[in-house]
């Protein structure tokens, strides 16, 4: 255990932080803790330590990273077991040297833990051709606040029925038990992959390209579309040809499999959007430009390295950890909101102009094929309104996405907004049975102690 740990989670540190390298530890270390009353917090990489609310009580950090036993690859029942500690970029290299594909899309995967990504069920832009965190996963292995070790699912592509503890886990945020080994279904290497850049004059057409898209027999691996100066962050160019539309939204329809089905992918969508292919980013290329888009959502802290800036100067403008630009001093509020498909374009649209009205610098990318929307918004001109102005824009955009039948959860900045501001939102009824389930497995309230959604 050291003490003066380094991280911080909206602004809050840690008077210690603890690092167990085996499961056993792990379990003395949560049933002291749970035994003294302590606040422990969890983190892997510290890639998303500013999602969530502000923790009740943080008086031990536990990081994870420890928890980093080889990776175990069965290439012919394509499973993969991994340590929790492992990065999702060791861990997908793993895979690839046993020609597999480790469908799991987090951004700053050199430094995102596979238990971290787990945890909080994020997936990246091929989220549209993978699926959801929660469906990658086979079983997994944790400790629960008392310090026993559990084990759900297993490593074969089919389980027995029952009750599906493991989806329980993935994306529950900690607040059940700290993941320490996961097993993932694994994919077989593509032949070719590509993205098509296709240049849109109003999100309007986005909709309806992407719609056709959906509507017809491809398949996307990425269906995203992001704002003018996003784009940029990807790493690809517009083609001079159509350098006339560089101030609209840019799509990116990307596919992966038998070259000859991505020549048909690329065919369709440049006849249905006009683009002839000259947008087209193949191979290497393409799959650069895709973990770019991966890792517009991270927000996040080093791990045992330097110290993040703290900012800059009033008035600098520099880009974010995750490429994305922010404004003045370099920070922004970040929120992510889900709605069903057919109103992400428009819940982006309000987004927009609330932030217009609000004098607020706005970026966004759009998941069209999972309802998904991720949104920076600059803090303005004047420091006094800031809180005022950021708050008002998400209050409306949160109310908008409740209207659409979705909501909209604050990832990072929290602290930029009035005090109260929860990050979450209103979870409805289903908040008593969460709470149950919390009190079932946690009743000390050890893990991660008012984190997660209704204060859990």
């Amino acid at each position: 255990m050291s003490s003066g740990a380094a991280l911080s989670i909206h602004g809050m540190t840690a008077p210690a932080m603890v690092q167990p390298e085996r499961v056993r530890e792990l379990g003395e270390v949560l049933a002291r803790a749970g035994a003294e009353r302590l606040g422990v917090c969890i983190a892997g990489g510290g890639t998303k330590l500013a999602w969530g609310n502000r923790p009740e009580r943080l008086d031990l950090l536990l990081c994870t990273r420890g928890l980093n036993s080889p990776c175990v690859v069965d290439a012919d029942d394509l499973t993969m077991t991994v340590g929790a500690g492992v990065t999702v970029a060791e861990a997908r290299a793993r895979a690839r040297a046993e020609g597999r594909i480790l469908p799991l899309d987090a951004g700053e995967p050199e430094r995102a833990t596979v238990g971290g990504v787990v945890a909080t069920g994020d997936q990246g832009a091929r989220g549209a051709g993978y699926g959801r965190a929660r469906d990658l996963v086979l079983g997994l292995k944790a400790v629960l606040a008392d310090g026993t070790e559990v084990s759900f699912g297993g490593r074969t592509m089919k389980n027995v029925a029952g009750y599906d503890m493991t989806k329980l886990f993935v994306g529950s945020f900690g607040a059940l038990g700290v993941i320490t080994e996961v097993t993932f279904r694994l994919l077989p290497r593509t032949d070719a992959q590509g993205l098509l850049l296709v240049p849109l004059a109003s999100l309007e057409e986005g909709k309806t390209l992407a719609a056709k898209i959906l509507d017809s027999n491809l398949q996307p691996l990425v269906l995203e579309a992001v704002s003018p100066r996003s784009a940029a962050s990807v790493g690809a160019d517009l083609p001079s040809r159509h350098a006339d539309a560089a101030d609209g939204p840019l799509l990116l329809a990307g596919f992966a499999g038998h070259r000859a089905a991505l020549e048909r992918f690329v065919a369709d969508v440049s006849a249905w959007s006009g683009v002839d292919g000259a947008g087209l980013l193949k191979d290497e290329d393409a799959e650069a430009a895709m973990d770019a888009l991966a890792g517009f959502g991270a927000a996040a802290q080093p791990v045992g390295g330097d110290e993040p800036p703290s900012g800059g100067s009033s008035g600098a403008a520099r880009r974010s950890g995750d490429g994305v630009f922010c404004h003045e001093d370099g920070r922004c509020l970040k929120a992510l909101a889900m709605v069903p498909i057919s109103g992400v374009w428009g819940l982006a649209k309000e987004a927009e102009s609330l932030a217009e009205a609000a004098g607020l610098p706005l970026e966004y990318r759009i998941g069209a094929a999972r309802g998904i929307l991720d949104l920076w918004v600059g803090p303005g001109l004047d420091p006094e309104e800031r809180a005022a102005s950021l708050t008002a824009w998400a209050t409306d955009l949160r109310a908008a996405a409740a209207a659409a039948s979705g909501r909209l959860s604050v990832t990072d900045g929290l602290t930029m907004l009035a005090s109260g501001f929860d990050a979450w939102g209103e979870v409805g009824a289903s908040l008593r049975i969460m709470k149950a389930v919390k009190e079932r497995f946690d009743p000390r309230r050890t893990l991660n102690p008012g984190r997660f959604v209704g204060g859990l």
